[in-house]
Parts: C-alpha cells; sequence; structure tokens
C-alpha cells in the first residue's frame, strides 16, 4: 500500500524514452566519442544487427485490478442485505402505485389506451421509472421490479467507489463505499421498487462524471454530467435539489480546482448550461401538465404538519452518525488548508460542499414540515458526504499505520463502518416493516371483483389493482381522496364527503374498503352512511401488525364465479 492509499501501484505518464542526450551534447551509448557525425560500424557489427524474423506479439493477459477486489466484496454485502427485505413483504403502496401507472403508459403508448394523467401528481415523469420498472415487473414480477431497484443501487455505490479513487486512491473509495452501504436507506431503496433507486444511481454518476471531468476527462464527460443531472430530476423531481452540488463538484474537485480559477467556473458553469438546456427542451416537449405536476408536488409543494424537532430528530437517526464522520473530515481539511495553502483550500471547499450535500434533504424536508419519503431523500445526499468520509477514514487508518501497525488502521475504520451497519441493517428491516403484508386482503378482494363497469372505493387502493391488475381497468378504481362526483339530478357537482356519500347511497360503489387509516376522519364519516344504506360486511381482514381492512359489498351484489 502507497502513502496515499493505493493498494495498487499507478500507472506511469512517462512517455518511453527511446534515446536521450548527457550534458555536454554526448550522446547515450557514444562512448569515447564528443565530436558529430555518424558512428562507424563495422562489418562484423551489421552482421550481428541484421533484423532477424518479426515476432509475433502475444495478446495481454486481462488482469483484475487489485483495487476492484475489495469494492466487490462491498457489492456483495450490500446485496445480501437488500435481498434479505426483497423477500420479506409483499407490495408497498408506492410499489403498486408506479409498477400499475407504467402498464397503463405501456398500453398507452402502443395501442393508445386511455390513462389516468400521472403527470399532474407524480413527482416524477410516468414515462421513465414506471415504464421501466414495470417491464421489469413483466419479466419478474414483483421481485424482479425490486431487483432492478437493487441493480441501481449497486451501480451507485460503484459510482461513490470510482469519484472516491479518482480524488483521493483506493483506500478511501473502499471506505466511502463501505460506508454508504452501511446506511440503512441504502439498503431498504435497494428492494424498493419506487423510482427513488434509478434517480439516485442516475445522480451519483453525473456526480461521478462531474469528478472524471476535473481529473482527466473532457467534453464527454462534461455532456455526460448534464445530461445525466437531467435525468436523474426527470425520473424523480427532489434529484434537482443536488444539481448545484454536482456543478460545484466541477469547479473544486482536481488538481485544478480552485474558486479564483476562470477554468475551474467555466466547468461548472457548462455542466449547468448543458443541463438546462437538457431540462428546457424536456419542459417544452413535456407540456403544462408536467409543468403545473411539477409545481404541485415539488416546487410549491403544500407543507406538512410534523414538527421541526421531529423529523431533525428521525433524519438524524437515519444519516446523523455518517454526517459526524464527514464534518471530522471536513475540520481535518480545515487544518490541513491553514497549514499549507494553496490547492489545500479547494480540497477543503469541496469537503464542505459534499458535507452540505448530506444536509440538503433534512433542512428541506424541515423547511416544509414533512417526514414523508425523509428515509428515502436522505440517502440522496449521503451518497456525497461518503466520499469525504471514505477520506478521513482511509487518512485516519494512514496515519496509525505509520505510527502504531497496520491492524490499528484497519480496527480503526471498522470501529466507525461496522457500527453503521449494524445499525443500519436494523434500519432497513424496520423500514421495511412499516407496511402491512396485504397477502390475505387481496386474496379476501378478489373473488368480489372483475373487469367491466362496477366501481370500488378502496383507500388505498394501489396495492390490490397492482395484484389483481388482470381482472380490472384503472377506471373501476377510487380511493378515498379527491373524490369528485356530478349529481345526476340537479347536475352540481360534488366532492368530498359528500360526493363519497352521495355515490353511496345510489349504491354506485359496488365494493367499499376502509381501514381507518391514512383517511381515517373520512372512514367515520362515511360508515353510518353505508349502514344506513344497506352495505354489509362480507370480511374483516388482519394483515401484518398494522393492517385491519373492512371489506363491505353493495345490496345484492355477491362474490363473481
Amino acid at each position: 500500500m502507497s502513502a496515499d492509499g493505493r493498494w495498487i501501484r499507478p500507472e506511469s505518464t512517462r512517455k518511453p524514452v527511446l534515446g536521450g542526450a548527457r550534458p555536454g551534447g554526448v550522446a547515450l551509448g557514444e562512448r569515447g566519442r564528443t565530436g558529430p557525425g555518424p558512428t562507424p560500424v563495422s562489418p562484423a557489427d551489421r552482421r550481428r544487427r541484421r533484423p532477424g524474423p518479426p515476432r509475433v506479439p502475444h495478446p495481454a493477459r486481462p488482469v483484475l485490478r487489485a483495487d476492484w477486489l475489495p469494492l466487490l466484496a462491498v457489492l456483495l454485502v450490500q446485496a445480501a442485505l437488500s435481498y434479505h427485505l426483497i423477500l420479506s413483504n409483499t407490495a408497498f403502496i408506492d410499489e403498486g402505485t408506479y409498477i400499475y401507472a407504467g402498464y397503463q403508459e405501456i398500453a398507452h403508448l402502443r395501442h393508445g389506451t386511455p390513462v389516468s394523467t400521472y403527470e399532474t401528481f407524480f413527482s416524477g415523469s410516468p414515462l421513465i421509472y414506471p415504464v421501466v420498472v414495470a417491464v421489469a415487473d413483466f419479466v419478474g414480477g414483483l421481485n424482479g421490479a425490486r431487483l432492478l431497484s437493487l441493480a441501481f443501487m449497486l451501480s451507485a455505490t460503484t459510482a461513490v467507489h470510482l469519484a472516491t479513487r479518482r480524488l483521493h486512491g483506493s483506500l478511501a473509495a473502499f471506505c466511502a463505499a463501505a460506508a454508504f452501504v452501511a446506511l440503512g436507506p441504502t439498503q431498504f431503496l435497494g428492494g424498493l421498487a419506487t423510482y427513488d433507486a434509478m434517480a439516485l444511481a442516475v445522480l451519483a454518476w453525473a456526480g461521478y462524471f462531474a469528478v472524471r471531468l476535473t481529473t482527466g476527462g473532457g467534453y464527454p464527460s462534461l455532456v455526460a454530467s448534464g445530461l445525466l443531472l437531467a435525468l436523474a430530476g426527470a425520473t424523480k423531481y427532489a434529484a434537482l435539489l443536488w444539481v448545484p452540488v454536482v456543478c460545484g463538484i466541477a469547479v473544486l474537485a482536481g488538481p485544478r480546482g480552485s474558486l479564483r480559477s476562470w477554468e475551474a467556473w467555466r466547468r461548472g458553469l457548462l455542466v449547468l448550461l448543458t443541463f438546462v438546456v437538457a431540462v428546457g427542451a424536456a419542459a417544452l416537449a413535456a407540456g403544462e401538465k408536467y409543468v403545473n405536476g411539477f409545481n404541485h408536488t415539488t416546487l410549491k409543494r403544500a407543507p406538512g404538519h410534523d414538527s421541526y424537532s421531529y423529523v431533525a430528530s428521525e433524519a438524524a437517526r437515519w444519516v446523523g452518525p455518517l454526517l459526524v464522520v464527514a464534518l471530522a473530515g471536513v475540520l481535518v481539511q480545515l487544518v490541513r488548508a491553514r497549514r499549507r495553502g494553496g490547492a489545500a483550500w479547494p480540497e477543503f471547499w469541496l469537503a464542505l460542499l459534499l458535507l452540505l450535500a448530506g444536509l440538503m434533504a433534512p433542512v428541506n424536508q424541515i423547511r416544509i414540515h414533512t417526514w414523508l419519503s425523509l428515509q428515502k431523500h436522505v440517502d440522496f445526499g449521503a451518497w456525497f458526504s461518503c466520499i469525504v468520509v471514505g477520506l478521513v477514514l482511509a487518512r485516519t487508518a494512514l496515519w496509525l499505520k505509520g505510527r502504531l501497525h497496520l491492524v490499528a488502521g484497519v480496527a480503526a475504520a471498522a470501529l466507525v463502518v461496522g457500527p453503521l451497519a449494524w445499525v443500519g441493517a436494523a434500519q432497513g428491516r424496520e423500514m421495511y416493516g412499516e407496511w402491512s403484508n396485504s397477502k390475505e386482503f387481496v386474496a379476501a378482494l378478489e373473488p368480489y371483483i372483475v373487469k367491466g363497469d362496477d366501481r370500488y372505493l378502496v383507500e388505498n387502493y394501489n396495492v390490490p389493482a397492482y395484484y389483481l391488475r388482470k381482472q380490472t381497468t384503472w377506471q373501476q378504481w377510487h380511493d378515498l381522496v379527491a373524490v369528485f362526483r356530478r349529481d345526476p339530478a340537479t347536475g352540481e357537482m360534488q366532492n368530498g364527503v359528500p360526493a363519497i356519500q352521495a355515490g353511496i347511497q345510489a349504491h354506485e360503489w359496488k365494493v367499499v374498503v376502509l381501514d381507518f387509516t391514512q383517511t381515517g376522519a373520512i372512514d367515520k364519516a362515511i360508515q353510518p352512511t353505508l349502514k344506513a344504506s344497506g352495505y354489509r360486511v362480507v370480511t374483516v381482514v388482519t394483515s401484518g401488525k398494522h393492517g385491519r381492512y373492512t371489506v363491505y359489498v353493495a345490496p345484492g351484489y355477491d362474490k363473481k364465479p
């Protein structure tokens, strides 16, 4: 291992020297001669120098770089931790929503089948991840869709390894990858079929190409970084929060990174310009509905009701220890910059930028008072902060190796990553158990569901709609949120609880399912109307720890053959 933490000898950048001259104009190999002119060669020497038959070069043998082996071990551990989650629960409501929407979008693209206006309320384009995950689900079912997310997260881990290796060497790259895998949100996203994993992976590679741009890459890296930023933002709008971070990396990273260099700022501005052009073209092509959906779900999102302290405490529980280590790395860089000056200052500013990237998601959601999806969003910023964590762990290990022993350095890094992984694995299992297993509920509901004109009012209907998609259409399913109905007698438009109650009294809903969770107040308001209108309870299903579903059917409605 070299002093900079590499497990391999860096490749030489020198050109091969075919000949040279000694000081004073004496050519190498011309011993005893100082004058100009050609060196006389005897006939015997000519015979000895006569070229023989050309030698056939042997093809180069593929060699596995030594620093890929630790990365492979990290990826195997990550795959095992996430795959364990994949098999442990049925579909989450978001998974059912995106996969089901993807099937509809594919049918619309192929056959012109009517599709719901997902672009108005999805926080990402319904034509990107939902379509991709629907294909994965068609091939491998729900587990295939989740394995796609695992592949995206393995890709993100590879990207943080490659980016850190270019900046700080192989040992730091290994520590950064290990720290990223140790996080509970990383393991959770690797087993969840939502667009977070894809958006994070694309953003990670945008960050890598920004690093590559500053460490020897050219215009291909610049264009790749800007276009991937645009794709990440279109996949999930929340990923746009880290666009300034990627552009900042293009300014500060690498041997020529500097806050005072126009060349460095030019790199960052060109990445930003590429991103703006790509996003502008996509927005013009998408139309007004996408813009309204972006404003509704992201830019002008309605504030929630969670307290500042609750959101902050939950974020600290998931990524707090990692950010503390990253803060230590920033302080080390500050001390180093004050002592050495010069090129050490851009390294400090880069480390500070990467630390702030890890704080962006918690700060943004504290601002809008919502805990929703925080456990997924914090992993986006953690990817950047892991680069600083890898650096500080590598320097600590090398410092202890030089003064004590290599074992001390390895132990110090393990004492940080080990507890993170232990706690992260427990958090991943906890996150994956937050929704109830819907297997029994779907089995109880299936006999009453049939494709046709019958309408079903089901709280959080996306999961049963996903599992029963072959025997229904999307127009048959309705949630208890944002229900609109036109009174056939007066023509008056009704919405909310009055619309639901009127539909129940007219027996428009053949099946009604209440679980008294997300819309508990609405459930309590319409329950007396159900009883008064002759609806009967056919079953009450308890699924898992949290699920209790009460299934009502309209008078005269029964199981389908």
